[in-house]
């Protein structure tokens, strides 16, 4: 694992109860509704870096099975905690527990940002691997950084990579992904200089 992201996961495990509580009112909800419609009521869905499960509760209400999971060992065992019976585990979301086409969506926003660019496309046909069908998402910070230095509180310093709208594109039609659209969103703490890319594909069965 390269050593930025290792400080990443750090930062995260030290802030985990902090970040909950701090971004819990700041999610994408009309995104959580768009998947959840496109997905279908009762879909199996999987959250592949979770975080500290500040998605799991809104993708339930929306109606769909949530398998959950993050490697940072501190957000895995505050997810259990505020979600003791829910299908939660720690992974490595580049080598995922699951056979081939398991789940009927795939929820992952933030999910590649924290590996460097050269590792993107393989971590995301892990994820394409444990698809069966229906939406993913994806997000990303817009730019062209490789593991930068970035804020994002109350964690502080950690390291994300950026993508351009084109080469998101690109990154999900070329694992197979279909009806791909790539959206520019502001940013959720009105940063005027970070914004970001919402990328959507689909699996038919």
């Amino acid at each position: 694992m390269d050593p930025r992201t290792k400080a990443t996961l750090a930062a995260y495990d030290k802030a985990a109860a902090e970040y909950q509580e701090f971004w819990r009112q700041r999610r994408p909800l009309d995104a959580v509704r768009k998947f959840a419609a496109l997905a279908g009521k009762g879909a199996t869905i999987l959250d592949p870096a979770c975080g500290p499960v500040v998605d799991v509760r809104l993708l339930r209400d929306a109606g769909l099975r949530v398998v959950a999971g993050d490697l940072s060992h501190e957000v895995m065992k505050l997810g259990k905690m505020l979600h003791p019976k829910g299908a939660l585990a720690r992974w490595d979301f580049c080598n995922l527990p699951f056979l081939d086409a398991t789940f009927g969506g795939v929820w992952a926003p933030a999910t590649l940002q924290h590996l460097p660019r050269a590792e993107m496309l393989t971590a995301l046909r892990e994820l394409r691997r444990v698809h069966r069908e229906g939406p993913i998402f994806v997000t990303f910070r817009q730019g062209a950084g490789d593991l930068e230095e970035v804020e994002d509180p109350p964690a502080g310093a950690v390291y994300a990579s950026s993508v351009s709208a084109d080469e998101l594109k690109a990154l999900l039609l070329g694992v197979g992904y279909v009806e791909v659209e790539v959206e520019q969103r502001p940013d959720p703490l009105d940063r005027r200089d970070v914004t970001w890319l919402y990328g959507w594909g689909r699996l038919k069965p």
